[in-house]
C-alpha cells in the first residue's frame, strides 16, 4: 500500500507540474509539448468553393482539383492555392512538388472545370504560397522564397507565365508565407520566422520595408499564415494555420482589430475553426490555407488545401509539429 501511495503521490505531482506548465504556456502564447501527429503516404490537394458566408464552407462539396483529366500523378503535392481573376477568368496558383523540390503551378477555370497550364515559376529552391495580386494594373506574386534568404516581389507581362524577379522587398531573413495587405495608405506584410509571426512596413509595395515596433507579434502557435487577409463585414481577418498537436491541422481566423505603424491588436474569431478535417474526406486528415474572394452577386468563392488522399501512417511524438 505504501508503494502504491507514493507512485500515486508522484502521479500528482507530476500532473501538477504539467497542468502549471501547460498554464504557462498558453499565458505566455509559447508552443505547449504534446503528442504531435506526423502523417505520411497521404498528400494535398486543392479544390474549389461557393458560400454565402465567408467563414463557413462546407469541404465535402468542394469540388476537388481533378488530377487524371490534368495528367497530375497520384502523391504529387498541391498545396498553398491562391485564386486570381484576369479578363473574365479565374486562375488559380499553387505550390506543386514533386520528388526534388516544389515549384509554383498554374490552372485556368474553363466552363466551370479547372485546365492545368503548367508551371508558372520555376527556380533551383523550393518555392510555395504564391500570393497574387493586382495593383496599379500590374500583377504580382509574391512567393515563398525562404531557401532564397529573401521576401521577393516578382511581376509578369505574360500573364500567367513569365514572371521576373521586381523587387527585394525583405533581404537576410528566413520567413515564410508573406502575406502582404494595404491599409490606410501603409503597406503591410505578416511572415513567420521560427514560429514567431513578424510584421514588416513601409510606405509602399515598393517603399522600404522596416520590421513593426511591436514585433514579433505573436509566438507558438498560429504564427503561420494561411492565406490572403479578407475584409468582411467591417473587420480585417487574418488567417492562420492551427498546429496543435501536428502540422495543417486546421485554419483558424483573427480580426485584426488595431493596425498602424505603431499599433498591432487582433483577436481570435468566435467560430473558429474556420476550415478543418470533415469526416471521410478529400481533407480528412486537415487543412491549413484558404483564400477567398468577394463575387458580384455577393457570394463568395474560395480555394483551399486539404490534407487526406493516399494511404497515411500516422505515428506520434512528444511535441508539436509546427
Amino acid at each position: 500500500m505504501k508503494i502504491i501511495k507514493k507512485i500515486a503521490i508522484i502521479l500528482f505531482i507530476l500532473g501538477f507540474l504539467f497542468s502549471g506548465y501547460i498554464g504557462y504556456c498558453y499565458v505566455m502564447k509559447k508552443p505547449v509539448p504534446f503528442f504531435g501527429r506526423k502523417i505520411t503516404g497521404a498528400y494535398y490537394s486543392i479544390a474549389t468553393g461557393i458560400s454565402q458566408n465567408p467563414l463557413q464552407w462546407n469541404v465535402s462539396e468542394a469540388k476537388v482539383f481533378n488530377r487524371e483529366s490534368n495528367e497530375i500523378p497520384e502523391k504529387v503535392l498541391m498545396a498553398d492555392p491562391f485564386l486570381h481573376e484576369k479578363d473574365g477568368k479565374w486562375y488559380a496558383f499553387f505550390e506543386i512538388m514533386g520528388e526534388t523540390h516544389a515549384d509554383i503551378g498554374v490552372a485556368v477555370e474553363e466552363n466551370g472545370t479547372w485546365k492545368y497550364l503548367g508551371i508558372a515559376l520555376d527556380e533551383t529552391v523550393h518555392l510555395s504560397y504564391p500570393m497574387v495580386f493586382e495593383k496599379d494594373s500590374v500583377t504580382y506574386m509574391i512567393p515563398e522564397t525562404k531557401r532564397h534568404s529573401q521576401v521577393r516581389l516578382y511581376k509578369t507581362t505574360n500573364f500567367p507565365f513569365g514572371w521576373e524577379v521586381d523587387k527585394i522587398l525583405i533581404n537576410d531573413k528566413r520567413l515564410v508565407d508573406a502575406t502582404y495587405f494595404e491599409k490606410d495608405d501603409v503597406s503591410y506584410l505578416f511572415a513567420t520566422e521560427d514560429k514567431e509571426l513578424r510584421l514588416y512596413i513601409a510606405d509602399s509595395l515598393h517603399g522600404e520595408w522596416t520590421e513593426h515596433p511591436k514585433s514579433p507579434i505573436l509566438s507558438g502557435n498560429y504564427t503561420r499564415s494561411a492565406g490572403r487577409i479578407l475584409t468582411y463585414d467591417g473587420q480585417w481577418i487574418r488567417f492562420a494555420q492551427d498546429h496543435f498537436g501536428g502540422y495543417g491541422r486546421a485554419v483558424y481566423g483573427f480580426s485584426i482589430d488595431s493596425i498602424s505603424k505603431t499599433d498591432y491588436k487582433e483577436t481570435s474569431l468566435k467560430n473558429n475553426p474556420i476550415l478543418k478535417n470533415q469526416g471521410d474526406t478529400w481533407a480528412k486528415n486537415g487543412m491549413h490555407h484558404i483564400d477567398i474572394h468577394l463575387l458580384k452577386d455577393g457570394s463568395f468563392k474560395a480555394i483551399f488545401d486539404g490534407y487526406g488522399y493516399g494511404k497515411e501512417n500516422i505515428t506520434f511524438s512528444l511535441s508539436n509539429n509546427f
